[in-house]
């Protein structure tokens, strides 16, 4: 016996569904990229439509309350463009769904990648040996779909590089034609080719993305590149007129040597980048010899004291084996924390009243059988600092210190260290500069016996 309907119930009618547009008509370059915002709506004739389901080629995607949606394809590896099938059917209060879905065909083309040298323009026009820039790339198709990234030096050939680390450092060969290439301070390249050495150079930067498509050509600012001419550095922060008095007295005791004057006003000598750049600098040279004072140095958005910044760079080069003389001027208002133990000290001397040194006194080593001369100041030197050695290192100079207005502690002002018996550590907390009286052992001569005795 069969089922009657009731009298006077009515069939529930399926829902309708419409996309904004019939179809979209574009070929060649015309074609959509991977991003495409589409509209639909649905009207039910006996009720209202509660959601909507959305199907992609085969592939049901999901069900939305939603109008609209952005949609983000992706066109298959190794292809340019695609074809996509758009289908989206409404669904009414009681769950009865479209029986024939709107459907639009969706035109796509791959859009290229791009890519940017150091879009923050802080680029060097100069390098001494090491260069570092940061890149970095993007697909509105997706940045997934970028699977290479490529550099060149001037018109050398293309390297590939690795996609997931975006600071690159480029080092100089000594035969001046080629660089080693570093990212994130690894060694990723050993030999790129066509550097020039001490002349101006280019560094170029694509992507390629997986339907073959690469980026615009990106280029870093023209700099100067200067090769190394010897196996001792010197870098120089204080004025260069004092950067003078140390280059004569190394010219005068007949050592050769490269030089970096730097200038935290002027900004020149500073590299963009100071990790991994200074450690990498340091790592060409088998002798480092650092003269700084109190200034701050830009570092990482704020400033800081170069001794400080340039720590991870020294505590890494003494580690490998490097050699290490600095003379700088440190105060008892100095924060020590990233100082200490990287070079061979351990905190300052801090006390109420000052100590001074008088041009009758002098700085003389601990070893009173040792050759290291005692030197004195030219003029009356306030505000010395002395300091404490670190724990594997000693006291190598001391300092016949005036003591005013109360002060009191020790009077070290030279540190060294060695390891297996061989020194590879000096430190002075008094700039050397400030011993250059005429006719009388100077700065210079200590540093002369620290090259010649001590290295």
């Amino acid at each position: 016996m069969g089922c009657k309907k009731p009298q006077g119930s009515v069939e529930n009618i399926a829902p309708e569904t419409s996309i904004s547009v019939d179809s979209i008509q574009r070929s060649g370059d015309l074609r959509l990229n991977a991003n495409v915002h589409l509209y639909w709506f649905g009207s039910d004739a006996d009720g209202y439509v509660d959601y909507f389901k959305i199907q992609v080629n085969d592939d049901p995607i999901g069900i939305t309350k939603s109008n609209d949606s952005v949609f983000t394809f992706v066109i298959d590896a190794g292809l340019d463009s695609a074809d996509v099938l758009i289908k989206v059917s409404a669904v009414d209060h009681q769950g009865l769904e479209d029986p024939t879905p709107a459907q639009l065909w969706v035109p796509l083309k791959n859009a290229a990648p791009s890519c940017r040298i150091d879009a923050d323009d802080i680029q060097p026009d100069s390098a001494k040996i090491v260069l570092t820039l940061r890149w970095d790339a993007d697909d509105i198709d997706g940045d997934e779909t970028i699977i290479e990234a490529q550099v060149k030096c001037n018109n050398g050939t293309w390297s590939s590089i690795d996609l997931g680390q975006g600071l690159l450092s480029f080092t100089l060969n000594p035969n001046g034609t080629s660089a080693r290439v570093y990212q994130n301070g690894f060694l990723v390249d050993t030999a790129l080719d066509g550097a020039l050495a001490d002349d101006q150079n280019v560094i170029y930067l694509r992507v390629k993305d997986w339907a073959g498509s690469y980026s615009e050509v990106d280029t870093s600012s023209t700099f100067y590149w200067s090769s190394r001419s010897t196996n001792m550095l010197v870098l120089n922060s204080q004025p260069a007129y004092i950067g003078a008095q140390y280059k004569e007295w190394l010219d005068s005791a007949g050592n050769v040597y490269d030089y970096v004057q730097m200038d935290a006003i002027t900004g020149i000598g500073i590299p963009s980048y100071w990790n991994p750049s200074m450690r990498l600098l340091f790592e060409q040279y088998d002798r480092v010899l650092l003269f700084a004072d109190a200034t701050q140095f830009p570092n990482n958005g704020g400033t800081d004291y170069l001794l400080n910044i340039l720590s991870p760079s020294v505590q890494s080069y003494v580690q490998a084996g490097g050699k290490v003389l600095t003379s700088a001027q440190i105060t008892s208002s100095m924060d020590m924390g990233a100082i200490n133990d990287v070079y061979p000290v351990s905190g300052s001397i801090t006390a109420a009243g000052q100590a001074r040194l008088t041009n009758d006194s002098a700085i003389v080593p601990v070893d009173s059988m040792s050759a290291a001369p005692a030197v004195s100041p030219k003029n009356i030197v306030l505000g010395v600092t002395p300091v404490n050695p670190a724990a594997d290192a000693n006291a190598y100079y001391t300092a016949q210190l005036t003591k005013i207005a109360g002060w009191t502690g020790d009077n070290t002002v030279g540190t060294i260290r060695s390891r297996n018996g061989e020194v590879f550590e000096v430190f002075f907390s008094i700039p050397l500069h400030q011993f250059s009286r005429s006719n009388s052992l100077n700065g210079g001569d200590i540093i002369k016996h620290i090259l010649e005795n001590e290295f």
